[in-house]
C-alpha cells in the first residue's frame, strides 16, 4: 500500500464508507429470498441463489465461515439498484451444496467458472466476506482475466498477516492447523446449537461480537444474519469445519503477487480479523484501497453495501 498523498492506494474513513449501522439501502432479508438453485457436475452439487438485477452486470458474493448464499440477499435492494446480477454461490458443505473432501483454496476458483459458464457469465465482479476473502483472491490468482473489479469485506488474511493477530485470534488460528480434529470440534458444538437450540445459538453469537456488531441484532438484519449462519450447518459441522483451517493455512497462492487492484473495507473494532492484520496485507499488496470504517465484522459488511458492489465493477 503506497502514501495516500500519491492518489493510488489509501486508508480513508470518511461518511460514504466509515458506518457500522446498516446501509440505508441494505435489506433485512425476507423468507422469499431463501430460495436456491443447484447445479449438477463431477458428481457434486453446487448450490447458489441470485439477487439484485436479473439482466445486470454479474457479481459473485463469498459468505464467510458461519454463513450461506443468505448472505447476500442483504444485499439485493443495493444490487437491483446498481443494475448488479448478484450471484451467491455456497461453498462444499454449506447450505445445500456437497461436501467437497480434501478441497483446496485453489478447487474454488474451478467451481465458480463452472457456475459462470453454466449461466453463461463470461466475466464478472467479486465480492468476498471474512473467509470469503480468500476465495476471492483465489480466484483473482486463479482466473484473473474473467475478473472485474474485486472487493473484501472484513476479510480473512494470509498466514503472513498472523503476526499482527491478537493472543487469542492467533492461539485460535494455530489451533485450527496444528491440532487434529480442533475445527471439527468447535463447529460441531456450533452445528448441534444452530439445530437444536436456536435460542443459544443466536446467544452464542451475539455474546461473541464486538459492540457494533451486537447493534445489529436488535433487528431484523440481526435476525438475517443468525438465520444466515444456521444455514451454514443444514448438514452439520463438516463444511465451515474444513473451511477454517482451509483459510488458516498456507493458501497454495501468493495473494501478495496479484497484479490487479484491490478494495478492502475493514473495520477498526473487527475482533474476529484484527485491523492491523488488514492493514499488513493491504501494505504488501500494493494496489490496495484500505477503507477503515468504525464497525466491526458484520456491521462492515452490511454499513458498506453500495461501496461493495461498486468496487466490485
Amino acid at each position: 500500500m503506497t502514501d495516500p498523498s500519491d492518489g493510488d492506494s489509501h486508508e480513508q474513513a470518511t461518511p460514504d464508507v466509515s458506518r457500522s449501522s446498516p446501509d440505508s439501502d441494505s435489506d433485512s432479508g425476507s423468507d422469499s429470498m431463501g430460495a436456491h438453485t443447484t447445479v449438477e457436475f463431477d458428481g457434486r452439487t453446487l448450490a447458489y441463489a441470485e439477487y439484485g438485477d436479473p439482466d445486470g452486470t454479474p457479481v459473485f458474493g463469498f459468505h464467510g465461515v458461519l454463513g450461506s448464499r443468505l448472505t447476500w440477499a442483504l444485499f439485493d435492494r443495493v444490487a437491483r439498484r446498481a443494475g448488479v446480477r448478484l450471484i451467491a454461490p455456497e461453498r462444499p458443505g454449506f447450505g445445500y451444496s456437497s461436501f467437497q473432501p480434501g478441497r483446496s483454496l485453489l478447487d474454488w476458483p474451478d467451481d465458480v467458472g463452472t457456475l459462470a459458464d453454466r449461466l453463461g457469465v463470461e466475466r464478472f465482479g467479486v465480492v468476498g466476506f471474512s473467509a470469503g476473502g480468500p476465495h476471492a483472491l483465489a480466484c483473482a490468482h486463479a482466473v484473473p482475466d474473467r475478473l472485474r473489479g474485486l472487493a473484501l469485506a472484513s476479510s480473512v488474511t494470509p498466514p503472513s498477516t498472523h503476526g499482527h493477530a491478537d493472543p487469542f485470534n492467533y492461539a485460535f488460528l494455530s489451533a485450527t492447523r496444528l491440532v487434529p480434529g480442533f475445527s471439527q470440534t468447535a463447529f460441531q458444538a456450533a452445528a448441534w446449537l444452530a439445530t437444536h437450540s436456536p435460542a443459544q445459538f443466536r446467544a452464542s453469537i451475539v455474546g461473541t461480537a464486538a459492540a457494533p456488531d451486537r447493534a445489529l441484532f436488535d433487528d431484523a438484519v440481526g435476525d438475517h444474519l443468525v438465520r444466515d449462519a444456521a444455514e451454514a450447518f443444514r448438514q452439520g459441522a463438516r463444511g465451515p469445519a474444513r473451511d477454517m483451517p482451509l483459510v488458516g493455512e498456507d493458501w497454495g497462492f501468493d495473494a501478495h503477487g496479484l497484479d490487479r487492484p484491490v478494495t478492502v473495507f475493514h473495520g477498526t473494532a473487527d475482533e474476529t480479523v484484527d485491523v492491523e492484520m488488514a492493514r499488513a496485507f493491504a501494505e504488501d499488496l500494493g494496489d490496495c484501497d484500505l477503507y477503515l470504517t468504525d464497525g466491526a465484522h458484520y456491521s462492515t459488511l452490511v454499513g458498506n453495501a453500495s461501496a461493495l458492489v461498486d468496487a466490485a465493477l
